[in-house]
């Protein structure tokens, strides 16, 4: 491995090769960067802001990264601290402290990246802030496909870091974000750091594009188990399963166990499915018939049934080719993850996305999960019948050490089958309020479980703008007065759940 010292003064910028100085050229610490990823087109290249033993990135090796992807372990940025939960409402923000968390944000104390990522890269005047320049490059190339991860302490400086910030939205995101930054700064601090604004006003969205493809398609490969089982909850939807069955019997892996948790709410009902053993089968079927609905606690359930290497969890009214699991485990070869995604699509659809990536959420009808993951995480009940069980299981995936990466070229088809069997609608103890809470409870109770305070803050301004246009409420002092009941509501019967 390469190491790069930087100092804030760049001149004094070191580089080492098994102790070794290399020659620097006059330039930023990202420039030096370049310089040696071109010089060492193979190589992992690491910086750090000391001299230090290389065995300060055992760490990071013992994560198997694959050559796309960029890891960093200290404290994270201060400038971030000034704003950037308000307009980065995704789940890479909120990382949790002294463990490897998927996140783009990058410290500058240790870190690496592999020069074939580097060498893809047309720099546009980096400035002579390496933090700055670094977690530009990380942001803006995570959702390319570059998989970001850090070991990270909450950097609680105190600096006035303003302009930084301004600038980073302005070149991460689209022009109007960074008045609302300047509203967020206003109504919920209520301080204007105007001079900052105005300075954004005159960078634009940087627009850094790399070819990740091919340095994925020529990553190294490793063997793993190809064992698994298969979890399927469903609902009145016996012909459809039975096609789902179908399409796994033909697989050129074959499933160990398939566990199927049928629901009806009506007590005195029997199951539908008969053909489960009536029907011979190339695998173990464990059928569980069950009056209690709800997908959350009947994916509970069969998850408690599994004991493979992995787990699938699946959809009753999906369809796919027979070489679905084998272009999954040659996926799981490449990626070295242990949560991936599928594509889902409905008819029609086209995904444009054709590199991995890390995913925003989770889906709990088209993933594979290894067993050590599977077994710290659990859907939670408090979200059963509402919204966000996905996108919160995602979350506790990643707060144990994961990450979900998402497989755009496997893909399914989701045929969105009509709701089946006999069910007892839900109902809410706020259903019969006058004034309903916005969001949903459910909806409510998860970001305040997953995401920062600012986030938060930053998820109610974009809503107040957004549901005046559909409150019918034309009067500005009555919406706002509605709003905050509508909001308070939600707050109230989230800590209820």
């Amino acid at each position: 491995m390469i190491v790069l010292i930087h100092q804030e003064n760049t001149n004094q910028n070191k580089a080492l090769l098994n102790g070794k100085d290399i020659p620097l050229p006059q330039g930023s610490s990202l420039e030096h960067l370049k310089y040696l990823s071109f010089k060492f087109p193979n190589e992992w290249i690491g910086w750090t802001n000391k001299e230090r033993k290389l065995d300060q990135w055992d760490s990071f090796y013992d994560r198997k990264p694959t050559n796309y992807t960029a890891l960093s372990k200290g404290n994270a940025p201060g400038f971030l601290n000034k704003g950037i939960d308000y307009v980065e409402d995704t789940p890479f923000i909120n990382f949790k402290e002294n463990q490897w968390f998927p996140t783009w944000i990058m410290s500058v104390e240790l870190g690496m990246i592999h020069s074939s990522i580097i060498n893809e890269i047309n720099l546009d005047k980096p400035q002579d802030n390496f933090e700055y320049d670094l977690n530009l490059l990380t942001r803006t190339l995570q959702s390319q496909g570059l998989f970001c991860y850090s070991h990270l302490i909450k950097n609680q400086s105190s600096e006035k870091l303003n302009v930084l910030i301004y600038k980073f939205v302005a070149q991460t995101k689209k022009r109007g974000w960074i008045l609302f930054l300047l509203l967020c700064h206003l109504i919920y601090e209520k301080r204007f750091p105007f001079l900052a604004f105005a300075k954004a006003l005159f960078y634009k969205k940087e627009n850094v594009k790399i070819d990740i493809l091919d340095i994925q398609k020529n990553n190294d490969t490793e063997n793993v188990e190809t064992d698994y089982n298969v979890i399927i909850p469903t609902m009145g939807r016996a012909s459809y399963l039975k096609d789902v069955l179908r399409d796994l019997s033909v697989q050129t892996i074959l499933p160990e166990k398939v566990v199927v948790i049928e629901q009806n709410a009506d007590t005195t009902a029997t199951t539908d499915l008969d053909y489960l053993k009536n029907e011979e089968w190339p695998f173990q079927i464990d059928h569980q018939f069950i009056h209690q609905i709800g997908a959350c606690n009947a994916r509970n359930i069969a998850l408690t049934k599994t004991s493979a290497t992995w787990t699938l969890f699946f959809d009753d009214d999906v369809r796919f080719e027979p070489v679905l699991m084998t272009s999954i485990f040659k996926s799981l070869k490449e990626t070295k993850c242990d949560v991936l995604n599928l594509c889902c699509l409905q008819k029609g659809e086209v995904e444009n996305q054709l590199t991995f990536k890390q995913w925003e959420a989770f889906g709990s009808g088209c993933s594979l999960m290894h067993r050590e993951v599977l077994e710290k995480c659990k859907f939670d009940m408090a979200l059963e019948h509402g919204y966000g069980e996905d996108v919160d299981y995602g979350m506790q995936i990643r707060n144990a050490g994961n990450d979900v990466i998402y497989a755009p070229q496997i893909q399914m088809l989701h045929l969105k089958a009509p709701v089946g069997g006999f069910r007892k609608p839900h109902v809410f103890p706020w259903q019969e309020e006058e004034i309903q809470p916005k969001p949903s409870p459910q909806i409510m109770y998860h970001r305040k479980k997953n995401y920062t305070h600012k986030q938060l803050l930053g998820y109610k301004m974009i809503h107040f703008f957004k549901w005046y246009k559909n409150s019918g409420i034309k009067n500005p002092i009555q919406y706002f007065n509605h709003f905050k009941k509508a909001w308070s509501l939600s707050e109230r019967y989230a800590k209820e759940l």
